[in-house]
């Protein structure tokens, strides 16, 4: 009743539009569904031409997948006309997550670090007329924001100061203010106008480069997504050298407009807090994705952003992705952040298995030129691999994955000069969107190691997931290495069961994890012995999300 009561009132309200076929993205942020079309690529149920480099995907390029097939094909209504075909439901989709201590996780799109409770809902519709399409997909994000302990304030003023050069330097709040959060966005939201394999249109969608599963150095879901230009593939374009994908954006980017803490402080008579300016930013970026023709399900690519304050714009070299081609006036006089990295994915069909790496730096653009004279620079990589088992007699397999992420500054030079990931001297809220970064979600000077093994059956997936989280040890080395204090890192060590399945026209998925913190804000407890226990806390993270199909 309450379905054909919204069916005939969105009739009433869009019958002006004209709908031909259906093309709305993927989103970014339903990870299951984007881990399934990856793992049926792997079994050859999916084009291999596709790298999953550059998401969102488009939906029609995967009408095979089961509950895929029947969410695309299901329209609000439906009339025989050349002005008026069919409007779509997007899922209404739900997610809750909680935390026991302090925040833990990422990759969440418009949810923020948080204790405590917090909830996702979004829902939508997609429609397309000639050419055009409209995506609209509002998100409603809501958290407890529960108090937490953030970096102690029994720490000197020496540590203080050295903490300080990374508040000023990054909008990243540990703590999204004193009160519950509560955000309504644009969301998964676009409007393109498609001719061939191209789309332009102005987006305000989450956005994923590179092949890795966890993290990635440029671009992921692990902030909200941001309002954009953009001109991209959506589907790969074939050429006489094999098959390109790519996207070029142009956008702005937001502030938190939360203050770092105790920003009374003064060290040596001097005030540790600098105000940051608060004009927004612009981004641009491209990145691009090639399938050669002679080695097939092998793909080369490489992603770069820039930003700088609106104010800053100096010219066309600003507002386009340039960077290593022109460079601007900004950009001389240091006023323009850069960050680039290179990657390959190489998909092995036959033995149902994928390997694959990105390796970048945040000071510029990345090149293999660049990266191959230069030395001591800020650089970090992902490597990762998946490897599936050969059905068995129920159709279901094992899947084995593993990555390695490192944010690391190699060098103690860099170290000194706090020139983290993520971070920048004169861009001082760094490459960031409403206080999170955009890149890989462990932040600046963080590192990780991931082992998952599950079970698979199609849409279903039960397995458990290993993974050591190392916290800002480039800000570690900084302020506790002179004398050399090994016992203070802070690093997380968690086992999180996680599950996927689809029921009718449910898609859902849980986690539970347990989580180990030591050290936690790098604090250890004085005088408890060398190898006693430090300021330890187990913390207790669960999700759990569905995706209701109209």
């Amino acid at each position: 009743m309450i379905r054909s009561i919204i069916k005939k009132y969105l009739f009433f309200c869009f019958s002006f539009l004209a709908v031909h076929s259906f093309a709305q993205s993927v989103s970014v942020n339903n990870e299951a569904l984007n881990d399934y079309l990856k793992r049926e690529q792997l079994n050859g149920s999916i084009n291999p031409d596709h790298s999953f480099c550059v998401r969102p995907v488009q939906s029609n390029n995967f009408d095979s997948s089961a509950w895929w097939h029947g969410y695309t094909k299901t329209p609000l209504f439906n009339r025989h006309s050349t002005f008026l075909s069919s409007i779509e439901l997007l899922p209404f989709t739900l997610i809750q997550q909680a935390n026991s201590h302090h925040p833990y996780g990422w990759n969440d799109g418009p949810m923020i670090p948080a204790a405590g409770y917090q909830l996702y809902m979004s829902a939508g519709i997609f429609a397309k007329w000639g050419h055009f399409s409209f995506q609209l997909a509002p998100e409603i994000v809501y958290a407890q924001n529960d108090t937490f302990q953030t970096f102690l304030t029994e720490y000197s003023d020496y540590h203080w100061n050295n903490y300080y050069q990374w508040l000023n330097r990054i909008d990243m709040p540990e703590r999204f203010g004193d009160k519950a959060y509560k955000k309504i966005l644009p969301g998964q939201s676009s409007i393109r106008y498609a001719i061939g394999g191209i789309s332009l249109g102005v987006s305000t969608e989450n956005l994923w480069w590179g092949p890795g599963k966890r993290n990635a150095l440029v671009m992921s879901n692990n902030a909200a997504g941001f309002l954009h230009a953009t001109i991209n593939s959506i589907k790969p374009i074939q050429t006489p050298i094999g098959s390109f994908e790519g996207q070029i954006i142009a956008g702005k980017l937001e502030n938190s407009g939360i203050l770092p803490p105790d920003t009374f402080r003064v060290y040596n008579g001097i005030p540790m807090y600098q105000p940051k300016n608060n004009e927004s930013r612009f981004i641009s970026g491209m990145v691009l994705s090639w399938q050669p023709k002679w080695v097939k399900g092998l793909f080369l690519g490489f992603a770069k952003t820039s930003y700088l304050y609106q104010s800053d714009i100096s010219g066309i070299a600003d507002i386009l992705p340039l960077e290593g081609i022109i460079t601007s006036n900004s950009e001389k006089q240091n006023k323009k952040a850069s960050l680039g990295s290179v990657f390959f994915r190489y998909v092995l069909l036959e033995e149902q298995a994928e390997i694959y790496a990105e390796y970048g730096r945040s000071d510029r653009s990345a090149s293999i030129i660049n990266l191959i004279t230069d030395n001591g620079y800020p650089r970090g990589y992902v490597v990762g691999m998946r490897k599936l088992t050969d059905k068995r007699a129920n159709r279901s397999q094992f899947e084995f994955a593993a990555e390695i992420t490192q944010l690391e500054l190699p060098t103690a030079t860099l170290i000194s000069q706090a020139k983290s990931w993520y971070t920048n001297d004169y861009v001082r809220q760094g490459y960031t969107n409403q206080g999170q970064v955009l890149g890989a979600g462990i932040g600046p000077g963080g590192s990780s190691q991931m082992m998952d093994i599950s079970w698979v059956k199609k849409m279903t997936k039960i397995g458990i997931m290993f993974e050591r989280v190392v916290h800002n040890n480039d800000f570690y080395y900084y302020s506790f290495a002179n004398p050399p204090d090994v016992t203070r890192h802070w690093i997380d060590l968690s086992s999180t069961f996680h599950a996927d399945w689809q029921y009718k026209r449910f898609l859902f998925s849980t986690e539970m994890g347990v989580i180990r913190s030591l050290n936690y804000e790098w604090w250890v407890i004085p005088y408890s012995g060398y190898f006693e226990n430090g300021y330890d806390f187990l913390n207790f993270h669960g999700k759990i999300s569905f995706s209701y199909r109209l």
